[in-house]
């Protein structure tokens, strides 16, 4: 069963494996840019992630009534598309040099002894510097860049330079983000839908821990409380998830919104184009290790930032198709990050 829902929700399985403690090929990669740059380069993924997650709730909005036995089982997918603006960065922040980058940023007319002093102090504290180049999902024939502006260091003037990571794109131009979770929606009540997304806990490796997730929304009819008949079917909502992996990575994201919609046809054979404005947020925690280089050897460190998702308000346009038990949805969301989504579903 856990092998099926591992399956089922690939795109954990690719969130897991980027980030699992000193095995994870994103996690080295990560310790080889350090500092502010590794929230710029991961940026686009954390924030179409939570894009992402604040998709597919609504197929429609809650009939005004006081009691009718509505029930969706199913399945939901999103994917949050990228530009090309997705595909670099550009920004200044702190960064650790290493013992070889240190050794870059030192003029070869210094050497011996005062060498060594100069590059042990680099390698002991961070710098502002200006770093630009591919995002994680940029191209792999393209290297971050780290502009050092020059400093007086122990006396001796260290010039400008440009050091070159060997980082590139690591999800070389991804033109799409994927995400698909389980989601229950039941009602109505008084005007109102419940929807529910869950996941058993379950452990994904010895070395990463536990995988939980779970999201709850709610839907409410305002006119079921008007007393004259209303054209369409109009809601408020708000929905909030949370995930977590181990101690490596966790998320949340909430959405609240107006929604209105509009059902043609008979009830074993109709279609219900809908229509919502929502405001939306979403953030990211991330930790891993890195070993940094100093003057008395490695030493390990535990980096910590959180990143807050782009997306703040989105447009959704889209429409459930009926076919007896079976509800088909899809929709179109346009954002900072635009994501479109499509559900499959038992409709009772």
């Amino acid at each position: 069963m856990r092998r099926q829902l591992l399956f089922l929700f690939s795109f954990f399985f690719v969130v897991c494996g980027f980030l699992q403690a000193q095995n994870s090929e994103l996690e080295q990669t990560l310790a080889k840019i350090t500092g502010d740059a590794s929230k710029a380069y991961v940026a686009p993924i954390t924030s179409a992630f939570g894009a992402n997650l604040n998709s597919g709730w609504v197929h429609g909005a809650p009939k005004a009534t006081k009691f009718s036995f509505d029930l969706e089982i199913g399945f939901v997918g999103m994917a949050t598309l990228f530009g090309s603006s997705n595909q670099t960065f550009s920004s200044s922040g702190s960064f650790r040099f290493n013992n070889d980058q240190a050794e870059q940023l030192i003029p070869s007319n210094i050497t011996g002894t005062r060498r060594t002093q100069i590059r042990n102090e680099i390698m002991s504290r961070d710098f502002t510097v200006s770093i630009n180049g591919p995002t994680i999902v940029g191209k792999k024939t393209d290297s971050i860049k780290v502009v050092f502006p020059g400093a007086t260091i122990q006396g001796e003037t260290i010039g400008q330079k440009t050091i070159v990571l060997p980082v590139t794109g690591y999800l070389e131009e991804l033109p799409a983000l994927p995400l698909a979770v389980p989601q229950v929606s039941f009602g109505t009540i008084f005007g109102t839908q419940v929807a529910i997304r869950y996941l058993p806990e379950f452990d994904i490796s010895p070395d990463l821990g536990k995988f939980k997730y779970t999201g709850f929304g709610i839907q409410h009819n305002p006119t079921m409380w008007v007393p004259f008949p209303v054209p369409v079917n109009v809601s408020v909502g708000y929905f909030t998830q949370s995930l977590e992996v181990g101690k490596i990575f966790k998320t949340s994201a909430s959405m609240f919104g107006i929604f209105a919609s509009k059902r043609f046809g008979p009830g074993a054979l109709n279609i219900e184009p809908y229509a919502g404005l929502s405001f939306e947020s979403s953030s990211i925690d991330v930790q891993y290790d890195v070993v940094y280089d100093t003057p008395t050897g490695p030493s390990p460190s535990t980096i910590k930032y959180s990143i807050e998702g782009e997306n703040s308000t989105r447009i959704t346009l889209g429409a459930t198709l009926k076919l007896a038990l079976l509800g088909i949805s899809v929709d179109y969301s346009i954002a900072k990050y635009n994501t479109v989504s499509a559900s499959l579903n038992i409709k009772i």
